[in-house]
């Protein structure tokens, strides 16, 4: 039992010590998806959302029900002498409405409430899956900056110790030692605040999906800077103008405002409901027989005519327009605004690409002047604030290139997120590309 206890304890800390399973970006969305809260209760909020066309529904169908009665009846006046009696009995009612405005357009409505509940869901599924990949390179970009910045330190740290010396055996002045030093403070308070942003970008990250940051997989540093398909910015306006869960959201809400008004319009008309019941009582009250036991069943239509309901029906319709009107209105400003997010996306993508090109360019020729400075200055043609200009520029384009890259990548997924086709085939096309 012994052996059996010291190997379970080995096997837990071995198991402890493994390293956190790598994962990239499918794997954080396919955690996400299981541990967000979020998520979760968008979720469930659907589910809530499928009932509605079911209560809709309800109202058109037969309502039926059943009742019981039972009385003990103890007489005091006008004669005493008249005995005590019991009655009890039961009545089975069914009613079906044949004609009204309110539970038909009820029925409307739940179908509607049905169809935004699934358009919630989704929006919500589309900006889970954007605010996973945006934390995923927000790690990234976060740790190529502070990769960078410790780079940057390090060089400024050898900068000035070779001032230092320099300066001791007279072959510097003092200032080549405040540059550099003045370099390596600047270094290390960017460092800190840089481990800060990093610290906070995982935080975030493990929030969304908890997984432990620390696996996550890097992208390639060579990315596959594809245009966007298709290639025309009309294309993917139309694409939006169909697709976007924006835009149906809105025309949902005017299809609900507009049954509204049908609704409180149907208030002035008559309901007729048809009406079928079976009643059966039983009294032992004394009468010419020692018992009366009634049964009977009835069938028959009732309707009912509103007359006057002291304005209160024409103030409902007079709301309900009013509220169509603003709906309407919300519909054509999220139109636009669509508009808007698709060519903001659009130009993400685009520019973004020629940007990452651009600053790929840069970095070269920023490494290029680093390796032509740092031999000037041993010939002695360049000096030491010569060569901590270069190495700064050098970094700096290092740390440009990799907002440009995560820039760029997460404008591809806000682009089809704006035309309503982010899914998570998407994500899973994007990992593909990017991933090592």
């Amino acid at each position: 039992m012994k052996n059996h206890s010291l190997t379970l304890i080995a096997l837990l800390a071995l198991g402890s010590a493994l390293p956190a399973q790598a994962f990239d970006l499918v794997g954080a969305w396919q955690a996400a998806r299981d541990y967000n809260a979020d998520f979760a209760a968008a979720r469930a909020q659907r589910e809530a959302g499928q009932e509605k066309l079911v209560q809709g529904r309800s109202q058109l169908l037969p309502q039926a029900s059943v009742s019981g009665n039972y009385s003990y009846t103890n007489p005091i006046q006008p004669s005493s002498a008249q005995r005590r009696y019991e009655s009890h009995g039961y009545n089975v009612g069914v009613q079906q409405p044949l004609f009204d405005v309110g539970k038909y357009t009820g029925y409307q409505k739940g179908k509607i409430g049905t169809q935004l509940a699934d358009t919630a869901f989704s929006a919500a599924e589309q900006q889970l899956i954007l605010d996973i990949a945006q934390a995923y390179f927000d790690v990234l970009r976060a740790r190529d900056t502070l990769a960078a910045t410790r780079a940057s330190k390090k060089t400024y740290q050898n900068l000035l110790e070779q001032a230092k010396t320099a300066f001791e055996v007279g072959t510097a002045t003092i200032t080549d030692t405040h540059e550099a030093q003045a370099g390596y403070d600047g270094a290390v308070a960017q460092e800190i605040s840089d481990a800060n942003n990093l610290e906070l970008a995982e935080n975030n990250l493990k929030r969304l999906t908890g997984l432990e940051p620390s696996a996550i997989q890097s992208v390639r540093e060579q990315l596959p800077l594809d245009p966007p398909k298709p290639a025309g910015l009309d294309a993917w306006v139309g694409m939006a103008l169909r697709g976007s869960l924006k835009i149906q959201n809105a025309e949902q809400n005017l299809q609900l405002t507009e049954q509204t008004i049908t609704e409180k319009r149907g208030n002035h008309l008559p309901t007729v409901n048809l009406t079928a019941g079976y009643n059966d009582a039983i009294s032992n009250q004394p009468s010419l027989f020692n018992q009366q036991h009634t049964r009977g069943s009835s069938v028959g239509v009732t309707v009912t005519l509103p007359l006057f309901a002291g304005g209160g029906i024409n103030s409902q319709v007079r709301e309900a327009v009013a509220q169509r009107d603003a709906a309407r209105d919300q519909l054509e400003a999220a139109r636009r605004q669509v508009k808007e997010d698709v060519r903001k996306a659009f130009l993400g993508v685009t520019n973004g690409a020629a940007l990452v090109r651009a600053q790929q360019q840069l970095l070269v020729s920023a490494k290029s002047k680093v390796e032509s400075t740092r031999l000037g200055k041993e010939v002695g043609i360049r000096t030491s604030i010569d060569l901590l200009q270069a190495e700064q520029a050098y970094y700096t384009a290092l740390t440009t290139l990799a907002n440009a890259k995560y820039s760029y990548l997460t404008a591809k997924l806000a682009l089809a997120q704006s035309a309503g086709q982010l899914q998570p085939e998407t994500l899973g096309e994007v990992n593909q590309l990017i991933v090592r």
